[in-house]
């Protein structure tokens, strides 16, 4: 089954998902002393910190440096024992990712064997690469192969990052990664006459002391760390890793949400606060209209449509997107022009010039914390999410400087959540509403013909709606078709192996009130198993090749799915002349008790047409509950299990005598 794992958009320091790629990386060029590697250290066999691992850090160290406070330094020093051949190949290749704002320099690596002896990194093998584009963005890498490691040596990775524009506050500092760890030191050196703050999650609070070496620097030291293995469908890494949040002075500590909260919607509604322009545009628009929930989409829509997306417009380069800069919603609105949070306040603007109460809505992204404002008392961990507005004494939230959405919804990972809203009449915590399992929904048709030998070809169309869209358009849109296509594809093949795709083609990607369409003629070879007189077929096309979601015996954390989502699958597959198929046994109608998820499959057979028909329906998330703890982890594997079993579901095709 196929089924969206949270990402986090902007991730840790080192965020869990690239540790490996990017922080076994080097500082301080060849020239830089290296420190000493003891005779145990040489000699180690086995792992200490976590019996069975391939390799272990021996320390990791991390120096930042803001005296330029303008100009962020950040500098690595790592030293691991490889203890296995799996540790081997795991660092047998280092991959330095930078974008544009950063400079990686002064990379230096060498291999100490058992015996002592080094082979060193050669200049001449460090190498640039660009890992990803997207649009006019670029991710690229310096990139080295390790030489001479193997099992039983110490590898060890020095270098320095460099970013513009960035200061230590705001930093957030990993005391556990991908990997066992004896012991794990920061060295952080502030602005000049400034004090910092640190704030510790899922660790015991570490005191950050003078550094004896340096009285400009503080250190933090945490020894025998074990490795952070991420689990599918896991909590948001923050919510498990042992890390550390930085900031200047009380830099973002107040003396409490409320004041926060007032400041916020003040400035909100003086912000919003409309004009004789901003009300003749409103009245303009509404007339006619004889309800508040028709006036307040129609103003959603203008906002959407009719103001130029600056944040959006593929058209627009990064550096005019960085200059380009609306004073207020009369300028926003004469411009016909503005970015995503220029584009809301107009739109709250309008809807205040109606009479009707608006609040500014600040949440946290959910694929990065479980946020409670008792637990991450910071204003770093909300970023706005959209605008509410009273509707008949009911709160809605819309947010139309984000293209991808419907009015009603926001962004999945600000769904669900703990909001911050602030406005004229005040502030107040407000947990965000889900967007509903059958309103995110996939359908996916196919027409299909079976051929005597077992091949499958036919027409198929995918039509995805609310979040399933959104998702697809937020990470696609700056791609050109050609890269939305191989995408498309290669998650096909996930589900459907040997599929061949041809004229595929994808509509309405760039209009929201339409599903976005994927229609192409599919065909897999093979796809039904010949054994004797008889074709052994999946009827469940579109899941034939899906894997149980949950596969381990044990989990040590919470299960975490995205959203509420739900897939409609109707399917028909002409048998081939000679074969015929009896009333099919159905797999039977899955659902927990609380009916959370449902799962059914009706199937139909026609011996006139030679038709099989087959419709499935999933529905997960029902009451927007997507969050199970870790003790519910043997009942959902079982349930998932199910899924999978009636989705990959065999039955057989008879060839008549």
């Amino acid at each position: 089954m196929w089924f969206p794992n949270a990402v986090s958009r902007r991730g840790l320091l080192v965020s869990a998902g690239v540790c490996l790629a990017v922080a076994f990386l080097c500082h301080l060029a060849a020239a830089q002393v290296w420190q000493p590697v003891t005779p145990e250290e040489l000699a180690m066999a086995e792992p200490k910190v976590e019996k069975g691992a391939d390799a272990e850090a021996i320390f990791w160290e991390t120096r930042l440096d803001d005296r330029k406070l303008s100009r962020l330094t950040v500098s690595h020093y790592v030293r691991l024992k490889i203890f296995t051949e799996r540790g081997r190949e795991k660092f047998s290749k280092v991959e330095i990712p930078f974008a544009k704002g950063k400079t990686v320099e002064d990379v230096a690596a060498r291999v100490i064997r058992p015996d002592g002896s080094i082979v060193n990194l050669a200049p001449s093998d460090i190498f640039e690469q660009e890992l990803i584009r997207i649009g006019k963005a670029t991710v690229k890498a310096k990139s080295f192969a390790v030489p001479g490691i193997a099992p039983g040596v110490i590898v060890e990775y020095q270098y320095t990052e460099t970013i513009k524009d960035d200061s230590v506050g705001g930093e957030r500092l990993i005391f556990q990664r991908e990997i066992p760890m004896h012991r794990v030191t920061y060295r952080v050196r502030p602005y000049r006459n400034s004090t910092l703050r640190f704030d510790w999650y899922n660790l015991p609070e570490t005191d950050f002391a003078d550094d004896p070496h340096n009285k400009d620097y503080k250190i933090a030291t945490l020894t025998n760390v074990p490795a952070f293995n991420e689990e599918p469908f896991g909590p948001p890494a923050n919510e498990v890793m042992k890390w550390a949040y930085v900031t200047y002075g009380m830099g973002g500590f107040f003396s409490g949400w409320g004041f926060f909260g007032s400041s916020v919607g003040s400035g909100f509604a003086q912000n919003i606060k409309p004009t004789k322009d901003i009300d003749r545009m409103a009245a303009e628009l509404t007339k006619g209209l004889a309800t508040r929930e028709e006036k307040v989409e129609r103003l959603f829509w203008f906002a959407r449509r009719e103001i130029v997306n600056v944040s959006f417009d593929r058209s627009v380069t990064d550096d005019e997107r960085a200059r380009f800069s609306s004073k207020n919603v009369t300028q926003t609105l004469k411009l016909k022009r503005g970015n995503w949070f220029d584009v809301n306040l107009l739109f709250a603007s309008l809807v205040r010039s109606i009479g009707l109460e608006t609040a500014f809505v600040l949440a946290a992204d959910r694929s990065e914390v479980f946020f409670h404002p008792d637990k991450y008392r910071n204003r770093a961990f909300l970023e706005p999410a959209g605008v509410a507005v009273r509707i008949d004494n009911r709160w809605k939230f819309f947010n139309p400087g984000f293209p991808f959405l419907t009015p009603g919804q926001l962004p999945w990972q600000n769904e669900s959540v703990a909001a911050l809203m602030a406005g004229e009449g005040g502030n107040a915590w407000r947990m965000t509403t889900a967007t509903d399992a059958k309103t995110s929904v996939a359908r996916r048709n196919g027409k299909f013909t079976l051929s005597p030998e077992g091949d499958l070809m036919g027409q198929a169309k995918i039509e995805f709606e609310g979040h399933h869209a959104a998702s697809r358009r937020r990470e696609e849109y700056r791609e050109t078709n050609t890269k939305r296509e191989e995408s498309f594809i290669a998650d096909l093949r996930r589900r459907i192996p040997n599929a061949e795709v041809t004229n595929l083609r994808i509509e309405h990607f760039d209009d929201a009130t339409k599903p976005l369409t994927y229609s192409f003629d599919l065909k897999v070879p093979s796809y039904a198993q010949r054994t004797g007189r008889r074709l052994l077929l999946k009827p469940g096309v579109f899941e034939s090749g899906s894997a149980p979601l949950f596969t381990a015996e044990e989990r040590k954390t919470d299960i975490n799915f995205p959203y509420p989502l739900s897939y409609a699958d109707d399917i028909e597959i002409v048998i081939p002349e000679g074969f015929e198929a009896e009333d099919p046994e159905v797999p039977p109608g899955i659902a927990d008790s609380k009916r959370t998820a449902t799962h059914s499959i009706r199937m139909t057979i026609n011996k006139e047409k030679r038709t099989l028909g087959y419709k499935r329906d999933f529905v997960f998330g029902s009451g927007g509950e997507t969050v199970f703890p870790v003790a519910s982890y043997p009942a959902i594997k079982e349930l998932f299990s199910r899924f999978n079993q009636a989705d990959t579901w065999i039955m057989s095709l008879s060839e008549a005598r």
